[in-house]
């Protein structure tokens, strides 16, 4: 069945009643709710719900008339049954029907996330078997019968006194396969010819997110380079400010010495860097300090010349006191 409504505020008109009707006194307005339901074999009939007053409503029926209304094509709603309250208030509470439950006997539907990810492990799966098989087939017999001998990673072949894996993939931030040497024993404070760490490397690369994890992995950070450099030496070098921060974290010494006697507050003043000079200063660092050519860290400054910088340092090392914060 079809219907068709729509709300108008109107006058009351008289009808030609063919159905049974209350008799009501007229009233100077009404609400009507016009209803047009088309049947299968009775043809259009229009009837109205008339509210006159509180406890009191009537209806007609037309049979075969056409609504003088313009109508609007809307949902089907129940007519009022008139179970209003006393008061015929007409901002009742309208309790909504929450048809989205999922009732006891429904099936459970299956989770597509799971299935996904399934079908994805599946196709990777059948993909480094079809990868096998082809690298087997392109790999001649003596580079076939390396990678048979090589269940595991061999440290003594893929090394050199230069390049050590694990200074490598700390370079390039490779930080899975860096814990996979690891985990498998390699030493995380192995040095290479310079003496220097995977912290040391990571430090010289700005690599924050590999330094970060190399100390939670305890790396440590104590480690001098052939030079006597420790990792705060490099990242006072390089100015990574935020490194510098963390080192400190981890209690590193702010007045270690390299083998030339220079201290990394020596270095920033060298660099001209005056916000990792202040960091030095405020965490103990010792400005009297001098190196095996017996200058502090302020005569390298002025050794630049007469320019800006140069006296905005020495203001620094002369006002700055330890540890103001």
């Amino acid at each position: 069945m079809v219907v068709s409504w729509a709300t108008r505020t109107c006058m009351p008109i008289p009808l030609p009643l063919h159905a049974a009707a209350v008799p009501t006194a007229p009233t100077s307005s009404c609400t009507t709710n016009l209803f047009r339901l088309y049947g299968p074999s009775r043809g259009p009939f229009s009837f109205y719900i008339v509210e006159k007053q509180p406890k009191m409503r009537t209806f007609a029926v037309e049979p075969n008339q056409v609504s003088v209304f313009q109508t609007h094509q809307g949902n089907w709603e129940d007519p009022d049954d008139g179970s209003a309250s006393e008061y015929g208030e007409e901002d009742e509470e309208v309790e909504e029907n929450d048809l989205d439950y999922e009732s006891d006997w429904e099936e459970e539907k299956d989770d597509p996330t799971a299935t996904t990810a399934t079908v994805e492990k599946t196709s990777a799966n059948k993909y480094e078997e079809d990868l096998v098989k082809e690298i087997e087939q392109l790999l001649e017999p003596e580079e076939l019968a390396i990678l048979q001998q090589s269940a595991t990673f061999n440290l003594d072949k893929i090394s050199s006194a230069k390049w050590s894996p694990l200074h490598t993939l700390a370079l390039s931030g490779q930080i899975s396969f860096m814990d996979s040497l690891i985990d498998q024993g390699i030493d995380i404070d192995c040095v290479d010819k310079d003496g220097l760490t995977a912290l040391h490397t990571a430090i010289i690369g700005k690599k924050e997110a590999v330094i970060s994890h190399l100390l939670r992995k305890g790396a440590n950070p104590h480690v001098k380079d052939k030079d006597g450099a420790t990792p705060l030496h490099y990242a006072v070098q390089v100015g990574a400010m935020q490194t510098v921060k963390l080192l400190i974290k981890y209690r590193v010494d702010v007045n270690v010495a390299d083998n030339e006697g220079w201290t990394p507050l020596h270095v920033a003043l060298q660099s001209r860097n005056r916000d990792i000079a202040k960091i030095l200063l405020v965490n103990g660092a010792d400005r009297t300090r001098r190196n095996k050519d017996g200058k502090t860290p302020l005569d390298l400054s002025l050794c630049y010349g007469k320019d800006f910088k140069s006296y905005d340092l020495a203001k620094l090392l002369k006002v700055v006191p330890e540890r103001d914060l």
